[in-house]
């Protein structure tokens, strides 16, 4: 792995995880401080979006 392709990786896996972890937060509080449909169907959303860039790119890696 290049230094680009590192640096590349890092910062899409610091957004990954940025996202991952508001929408953890925004499914903690649609679920127990204001119940909300929206908020929940959001966070799903977002945790779904967040486990398919992950399974694609481990899935990438498996056939290097």
């Amino acid at each position: 792995m290049t230094e680009r392709e590192a640096e590349d990786w890092l910062i899409r896996y610091l957004v990954v995880m940025v996202v991952a972890a508001t929408a953890l937060l925004l499914l903690i509080y649609g679920l127990v401080f204001q119940p909300s449909v929206a908020f929940v169907a959001v966070a799903l959303v977002a945790l779904a979006a967040t486990a398919a860039v992950v399974t694609i790119d481990l899935r990438s890696w498996r056939m290097v």
